[in-house]
């Protein structure tokens, strides 16, 4: 019984031997073979170890090789049929040959091909660009110009409302003329080390050569001299509706270096064209203006 078991051991070594490292099968025979050979003294027994223990060997060997064939046999009947079914989707010519063999084929008809650039996005895209570059440049000066605005009217207005107050008192009024006249010499200091106040130019570039990118740049020059119009004639409003403050706003525009864009929002109040930078340009203003002031 204690034979046996000691067999049983060999085989099960073994066999684990050759499902973790198979390639350790013949080294662990071997070791085997030497642990039987020096540690048995009856010749039976040593023979009948030595038989277990290479018939063992033997049998997996034997098992791993058939797998291996096996293995080898199911591979080319896969790949036939890749083959068959590539030589289906590619149209064997000879100059599909041809190409095949210089290494120049690098599409095949079954993948689909990238989604081509229409002309009509190609033409979207250049119209855009177009118009931008003849728009971009009055769109910025125009919103800096009314940034300018807006923020003077609101100092002067401020100023306006301060100077109200001081009406009561005289003594206050007298600290704070003063600080005001700190407050301006700042201003005019800082004027000289500052750019003017943007004035925006409304004349229209040389008509494009393509007559839909043309209409769209007239459009964006007519609508946005339309909004700053409108913005001017609320402007005008605000420096009507306060007794003093058409000064202190203009007192403010020309130590901020804001002549022209004055000069503008009196033309502007007076009727007379003022969207453009050229002064010989002058004309009435338009059906649209008129109908702003009205």
């Amino acid at each position: 019984m204690t034979i046996a078991l000691h067999l049983l051991v060999i085989i099960l070594s073994l066999g684990l031997v050759r499902y973790l490292g198979p390639k350790w099968l013949i080294p662990i025979g071997i070791v085997w073979s030497a642990v039987t050979v020096f540690t048995l003294f009856w010749p039976p027994l040593i023979a009948l170890q030595l038989s277990v223990i290479w018939a063992t060997v033997w049998l997996l060997k034997a098992h791993a090789a058939k797998s291996r064939q096996d293995e080898t046999s199911r591979q080319p009947a896969y790949g036939s049929s890749a083959v068959l079914t590539d030589n289906k989707a590619i149209p064997q010519t000879s100059a599909y040959q041809d190409s095949i063999k210089s290494g120049e084929i690098n599409w095949r008809p079954d993948e689909p091909a990238e989604e081509p650039h229409t002309h009509a996005s190609l033409d979207h895209d250049y119209h855009q660009q177009e118009i931008m570059a003849a728009t971009g440049q009055m769109l910025a000066s125009r919103k800096l110009e009314q940034d300018h605005i807006e923020s003077i009217l609101a100092r002067a207005e401020k100023h306006h409302q301060t100077a109200l107050k001081l009406l009561e008192d005289e003594s206050f009024k007298r600290g704070y003329e003063e600080a005001y006249a700190m407050y301006e010499a700042l201003l005019r200091g800082e004027k000289a080390a500052t750019a003017s106040i943007p004035f925006t130019d409304f004349s229209r570039p040389d008509t494009h050569v393509v007559k839909p990118v043309d209409d769209a740049i007239q459009n964006t020059f007519e609508s946005s001299a339309n909004e700053y119009s409108a913005f001017l004639k609320n402007t005008v409003v605000r420096l009507q509706q306060r007794k003093g403050l058409r000064e202190l706003f203009e007192k403010e525009m020309l130590i901020a270096g804001g002549s022209q864009v004055l000069n503008r929002i009196k033309s502007f109040e007076a009727g007379d064209e003022w969207r453009y930078a050229d002064r010989r340009k002058k004309v009435r203003g338009t059906l649209a203006d008129r109908q702003l002031k009205a």
